[in-house]
């Protein structure tokens, strides 16, 4: 029997044992009133912690094992975990056995459905904010081209990264009037790698802007990016067995949502962090992260944009100018409209090109003063 054979066999054996699972998962998870905490299997079927959203959230001190990390638990975890959480797991007897028998499914299978109903906590990742400046202002399908051309640059600023084998799995989540984008790859060089798109895609949409002649359809926009903690979930559907679409919210989607209140049109502002660095490297901070992907960026040096090739990118955050020459970074305290207190910095990106004018992205540190949106 040939291998494509033998792998529609066992898709066609296995496909009902999931559907079985997924559907045992969906109805546990309660439309999404319930999260899926751990599972671990037993002689006879699978235990699972599964508790109300409402008492997940307002556990104190909950197990690290509660938001992060596999949701396959050894079994002494498995217990910790249900007890720290107060919630008694519950036996499912299966017709099947879960492991390397090819008449069941195995842990890995179990594990990849099962992940669609549980919450998720990351400490650091980048997000960023992408505004449409009036965007109420126009018409439904003034506002459906100029969320279109927004994706447009986005998905090239992806596909550029991926291209330079970049650590970038694009998501993005509409506000309606913008997108917050993330990336699902983690760790400091992930991080860094938004960074990269967020610069490719900014010099994309302004390439866009010179070139399109449709009124409205390259509207003006404003940027907010940080990097914090999150939490994670998804939207599973009884019949769909793939990874479902992923949400985030937390601490750095707040602070970005916070902070394009008081942005200005075409502004880029940097909110205030700092996270743990490659192992011996120091800390990201706004300025580091910024240097970091204006290095990687100098590997897109001859890209071609619009038919003109970029001779080289410049970003930076910006500020007053010293007695000596140099420019100081310079911090700006912001007070949204519930009376927070948000720090951040203004930032600046220059592509150069052959054989066309530069684009100056964003706001000069002069710009700020005295201006509104």
């Amino acid at each position: 029997m040939s291998d494509v054979a033998v792998e529609s066999t066992d898709a066609a054996h296995k496909g009902p044992l999931k559907r079985q699972m997924n559907n045992l998962f969906f109805n546990l998870w309660s439309f999404g009133s319930n999260s899926l905490v751990g599972w671990t299997a037993t002689r006879s079927g699978i235990d699972i912690i599964s508790i109300p959203k409402v008492r997940l959230f307002n556990t104190q001190n909950p197990h690290n094992s509660v938001f992060r990390g596999a949701r396959h638990l050894e079994n002494n975890i498995f217990q910790e975990v249900s007890l720290s959480l107060d919630s008694e797991p519950m036996e499912i007897r299966l017709d099947f056995k879960i492991g390397d028998d090819e008449a069941g499914l195995t842990a890995d299978e179990i594990e990849e459905i099962f992940q669609n109903y549980a919450t998720f906590k990351t400490d650091h990742r980048a997000v960023a904010l992408l505004d449409i400046v009036g965007f109420s202002k126009h018409t439904p399908e003034a506002q459906a081209s100029q969320l279109s051309t927004l994706e447009f640059a986005l998905n090239i600023a992806e596909e550029s990264c991926k291209q330079k084998n970049l650590p970038m799995e694009m998501r993005r989540s509409t506000t309606g009037d913008g997108f917050y984008i993330w990336n699902t790859c983690t760790g400091p060089d992930a991080d860094i790698a938004l960074f990269v798109l967020l610069k490719l895609f900014l010099t994309y949409y302004s390439g866009l802007k010179r070139a399109i002649t449709e009124k409205n359809a390259a509207p003006d926009i404003r940027t907010a990016a940080s990097v914090g903690s999150h939490y994670s979930f998804y939207a599973p559907g009884r019949d769909v067995l793939h990874t479902s679409d992923e949400y985030i919210v937390g601490d750095v989607t707040i602070n970005v949502a916070r902070l394009i209140g008081k942005t200005n049109t075409h502004q880029i502002v940097i909110g205030e962090f700092k996270r743990p660095g490659a192992s011996g490297n120091p800390d990201l901070t706004p300025q580091r992260i910024i240097e970091a992907a204006s290095a990687k960026l100098q590997e897109f040096q001859g890209m071609p944009l619009f038919g003109n090739p970029v001779q080289r990118f410049t970003s930076y955050i910006t500020g007053p100018k010293r007695e000596d020459g140099s420019f100081k970074k310079q911090k700006m305290r912001v007070i949204d409209k519930h009376g927070f207190e948000h720090i951040c910095y203004n930032a600046k990106v220059n592509v150069f090109l052959d054989g066309d004018d530069p684009y100056y992205i964003g706001l000069q540190h002069a710009d700020l003063f005295g201006t509104k949106n």
